[in-house]
């Protein structure tokens, strides 16, 4: 049986970088790497780092091109990561995670079908009107994926519900569309299940009300409103607009410096040289960084004022 990682990028360069930069902080922290993937839509500079290139023609809803993993997945088993993650431990724990999943799962919650939680409603989904009994909830940035049949059925189900998707009722923060409402509506109509969330899995900034991480030591700490501080956390999935934030780019940048000067995390740090523990031990970097960004916002706001330009979306 093979097993191994997979994430997607397509399009701008800046989605493949971040793409290299995961796969890049998971063989820091991993012993023993598995092979890592990338379905991608060019081969590129980024594309070399990867293990496997499997290119395919995207659609033109973004979102839905995560469907072709169900189909696309190189391994028996396959673990899928969203680009705009960095890892902070070895996420080879994610397989004992995974153990005693369904075919196809993610991290999440099963709401009763009466629940007014959850993707859908039973009622507003069409043709699967009380055909589903279930509610399937999970996150979009991490899914198991085992080959075979079931991912077959469930991957033209995907296809047959993105083809009526307008016609369907959605919770208005999935407008205009999202991939996990799919998926978790073809999940219930398979017998699929989430796997319960494990808030050690993953972080997000914009969740967090607390969060403190450093590729250098491995330290992943946050909490949210609705569970206690995590101590050590596997990823932060940082989001495709936070990646061009201060906080990400700095630990691209501490994580390139270890890469090139053959370093490894470590719990006490890395052996630095003067001008490098100033720059990011001590953060100079970043407060740089952080310096950048505000004047950049400040520019951007003052033009929109001077010229009675609207903020874009």
């Amino acid at each position: 049986m093979t097993r191994g990682f997979i994430t997607i990028a397509t399009g701008r360069d800046q989605y493949y970088e971040m793409a290299k930069n995961l796969v890049l902080s998971y063989r820091l922290f991993c012993g023993n790497p598995c092979p890592f993937a990338i379905l991608c839509d060019r081969e590129n500079e980024y594309t070399g780092v990867f293990d496997q290139v499997i290119l395919f023609q995207p659609g033109p809803r973004p979102f839905f091109n995560k469907f072709e993993l169900l189909k696309r997945a190189p391994f028996d088993e396959t673990i899928f990561i969203d680009a705009d993650c960095l890892a902070y431990a070895d996420l080879n724990d994610f397989w004992d995670y995974f153990a005693s999943s369904d075919d196809f799962s993610g991290c999440g919650t099963n709401y009763p079908i009466d629940s007014e939680k959850g993707l859908f409603q039973d009622g507003k989904i069409g043709q699967y009107n009380g055909r589903v009994h279930w509610k399937p909830d999970i996150c979009g940035g991490l899914y198991f994926i085992r080959k075979g049949p079931a991912c077959d059925a469930l991957y033209d189900e995907c296809q047959n519900i993105a083809r009526h998707y307008d016609e369907y009722v959605w919770p208005d923060f999935c407008a205009p569309y999202a991939d996990e409402t799919v998926l978790c509506l073809a999940m219930a109509v398979h017998g699929m299940h989430a796997m319960d969330a494990d808030p050690a899995n993953y972080g997000h900034p914009w969740e967090a009300t607390e969060m403190d991480h450093d590729i250098f030591t491995g330290k992943c700490t946050y909490a949210t409103e609705w569970h206690p501080k995590v101590a050590q956390g596997h990823l932060v999935h940082f989001g495709t607009r936070y990646c061009a934030k201060p906080p990400y780019l700095f630990e691209v940048e501490k994580m390139n410096l270890m890469l090139k000067k053959g370093l490894r995390p470590s719990k006490s740090g890395v052996d630095l040289n003067p001008i490098d523990t100033l720059l990011y031990r001590w953060k100079l970097r970043y407060y740089w960084l952080q310096l950048k960004d505000l004047s950049c916002r400040a520019v951007r706001k003052l033009w929109r004022i001077l010229t009675h330009t609207p903020p874009a979306d």
